[in-house]
């Protein structure tokens, strides 16, 4: 329906294809989407977007699986964490931090912000990467996400690893 809407505005340039994100193969695009992508589908829809050189990447992030039993926050914040409303917030809080980060470190202006009222979803989350146009200090950048990273004791993300970064230098 979406690429018949397309043809008829006339919009030849525009395509819109169904699938997993694994399985999409993307080898140049403009912007990349991804709505509610679950868990670690977040990751896969960043890396791709920045493998295929987007200019801009959107991505509202859901349900943040992946590095929640694997925090290991300083001990100052282990009695409030042991609470599991506060340490799935947290979880969500460090996995979108590192995304924004990651993003900044593969050559991309970051945002995150919230897109839509919490009375229609908790889930409201946007991360937006703009690609830059010129260099930064990437370095600097990977130190910051390495502090991060082991500030709360994460030695490996997904989309860490698929784009090459190492979280913890060997």
């Amino acid at each position: 329906m979406c690429n018949r809407v397309a043809a008829e505005n006339r919009l030849a340039e525009l395509r819109f294809e169904a699938g997993t994100i694994e399985s999409t193969s993307l080898d140049r695009l403009d912007v990349l989407v991804a709505l509610h992508a679950c868990d670690t589908a977040t990751d896969d829809a960043i890396a791709k977007g920045v493998q295929a050189g987007a200019s801009l990447i959107l991505v509202a992030p859901c349900c943040h699986q992946e590095l929640r039993p694997r925090l290991r926050p300083p001990p100052v914040l282990g009695p409030a964490l042991r609470h599991g409303i506060l340490r799935e917030r947290q979880a969500e809080f460090v996995t979108d931090a590192l995304r924004a980060a990651l993003l900044e470190w593969a050559g991309y202006g970051a945002k995150v912000f919230e897109f839509i009222s919490t009375e229609h979803t908790a889930k409201n989350v946007m991360i937006v990467g703009v690609k830059r146009t010129r260099e930064t200090d990437r370095e600097e950048l990977a130190r910051q996400v390495r502090e991060f990273a082991a500030f709360y004791g994460i030695r490996s993300q997904r989309l860490a690893g698929q784009l090459g970064f190492k979280l913890v230098e060997a």
